[in-house]
């Protein structure tokens, strides 16, 4: 499980808290109508820029995230190199009964076309079938965070307009000023704290996440397509550990061999 996320916005959130109850009346920054116009601005500005269906993904995507456990890259190259000298001593139907120790569904996807003698080219475009319905959601997710990182302290803005608006039409009235004031400005605190502790940082989260798993399913397929070959295990193995970013490409010949078998 994801611990990072929820460490940083419950240490960020109480930062903030901390401060404001310390330096005084806490109830001077809890204003409703600039609550509404934030939450509700950038809800609003989503609903325009995305469809119902797109939206659906934030709840699944979050949860996705908190739960994301990084995937092992040296435990992906042990397990195709392994899987090829088993392929190699006693063929690729022999993969078969090897499919119940493997716990990925995208693996066992993969090994299962191989074991099944589909050919080649059409593993290969299976597998980049399967990974881009993988991944469009997780990008979905980041971009809609990215969106609403962008929307929120824009309609910060918005509010802080609108109460000095208010502010400059009760001059003569002392007593309107301070809540035009405190709309104008609490608008764009709500703003920048939801943009850059909570949407933006999410966006940047859910990024990373995904480039370690599209590395992953990058080696999977990688190695399945080494294997359905029959190359050697220790070709296969100096290939999945360059795609991990365990050591350097070597040599111009390493370097065409893995532009083929990608």
């Amino acid at each position: 499980m994801e611990k990072s996320t929820p460490i940083g916005l419950g240490l960020g959130f109480a930062l903030i808290f901390a401060a404001i109850f310390l330096g005084g009346n806490w109830l001077t920054f809890v204003d409703i109508p600039s609550i509404l116009i934030v939450v509700g601005g950038t809800i609003a500005a989503l609903l325009v820029a995305y469809s119902i269906d797109e939206l659906k993904v934030v709840v699944p995507g979050l949860q996705g995230l908190l739960k994301f456990n990084p995937p092992d890259l040296n435990q992906y190259v042990h397990l195709f190199t392994d899987l090829s000298r088993t392929a190699r001593r006693e063929g690729l139907l022999a993969l078969d009964r090897r499919l119940g120790e493997v716990e990925d569904a995208f693996i066992r996807f993969g090994l299962e076309m191989a074991v099944d003698g589909i050919e080649e080219q059409e593993i290969a475009e299976m597998l980049q079938v399967r990974m881009t319905e993988e991944f469009r959601p997780i990008q979905l997710f980041a971009k809609i965070m990215n969106s609403a990182g962008t929307f929120a302290p824009s309609f910060g803005m918005i509010g802080t307009l609108i109460g000095l608006v208010q502010m400059m039409q009760n001059l003569t009235d002392p007593t309107q000023i301070g809540a035009g004031m405190a709309v104008a400005m609490l608008t764009t605190l709500y703003g920048a704290v939801l943009a850059n502790l909570v949407f933006l940082p999410l966006a940047n989260k859910t990024k990373v996440q995904l480039a370690l798993l599209q590395k992953a399913r990058e080696m999977t397929r990688v190695g399945i397509l080494s294997i359905v070959r029959g190359d050697s295990p220790s070709m296969i193995e100096r290939r999945l550990q360059m795609l991990a970013g365990n050591q350097e490409a070597g040599g111009k010949e390493e370097a065409s061999h893995l532009a083929k078998a990608a």
